[in-house]
């Protein structure tokens, strides 16, 4: 009986013949990227849910004045932007890890 050496398969081979494991590892990466995604929205919805809220839920608000204009203007202008832009930059930064990981994983090494 003769023994066939075993060809090892990577990942690349996987996603490129369309196998099993090769749809499992793009579904985890699809996974992935719309668990970041859910997070962000969820994170930016929040900010932009409870900034009305507060406001509703805190009517003695729109008696305060900062710099001549009414305090509830100013709090809807001006602070969800750099939460705005935080979110961002995780997300951006999280996302390009992501790709980096699945990369690493697909491609071979040098």
């Amino acid at each position: 009986m003769v023994k066939l050496p075993r060809v090892r398969r990577t990942p690349r081979d996987e996603l490129v013949e369309a196998t099993a494991h090769g749809e499992l590892y793009l579904r985890r990466l699809i996974r992935s990227q719309l668990t970041l995604s859910t997070v962000a929205l969820v994170a930016f919805g929040g900010i932009v849910g409870a900034l009305p809220l507060a406001l509703l839920l805190l009517p003695g608000l729109q008696d305060v004045f900062v710099l001549g204009v009414p305090l509830p203007v100013f709090i809807i202008a001006w602070p969800p932007f750099p939460l705005f832009i935080a979110i961002a930059v995780v997300y951006a930064r999280r996302a390009a890890a992501l790709e980096d990981s699945f990369r690493d994983l697909v491609e071979p090494r040098d």
